[in-house]
């Protein structure tokens, strides 16, 4: 009489159950890792965009402050004028525009710059509408550095 002990069905199932929790959690872990990565770049796009609106505000503020300012006669070279209480820095010069006698006004925050083209009379600067400008309006780059 032969006794027969089938073991090797109940190994298999064994290894098939732990090779499947294995298979799962490499799958699970690219997973949280792809979802990392997606969180990450788009904290570091917030942080860019937080960073931008901050800079854009702090030069629209130096604008605001700067046509509150007493200037002298605007020239060829900028003349700037720094609050150092709130961080704001505003230059002006004459433009190059042939279109109208305008001022240039330039605005900074860091490394963003604001522009304004203004009328200047008894030592202040005139704002007509229509004229803020997020890039500088004259024809070379030098003019605008």
């Amino acid at each position: 009489m032969k006794i027969h002990c089938n073991q090797t069905g109940t190994s298999n199932a064994g290894f098939s159950t732990l090779l499947m929790v294995i298979i799962l959690t490499i799958v699970g872990l690219l997973l949280l890792t792809g979802f990392q990565t997606t969180v990450d770049s788009l904290k570091k796009s917030y942080l860019i965009e937080i960073q931008h609106y901050r800079q854009f505000n702090q030069a629209s503020s130096s604008l605001n402050w700067a046509t509150q300012q007493i200037w002298q006669l605007p020239t060829e070279e900028w003349q700037c004028l720094s609050d150092a209480q709130y961080h704001l820095t505003a230059c002006i010069k004459k433009s190059r525009l042939k279109v109208d006698n305008y001022t240039l006004v330039r605005a900074q925050a860091d490394d963003y710059y604001l522009y304004m083209l203004t009328h200047f009379e008894d030592n202040q600067l005139i704002v007509e509408k229509g004229h803020w400008l997020d890039y500088c309006p004259e024809k070379k780059m030098i003019d605008c550095e």
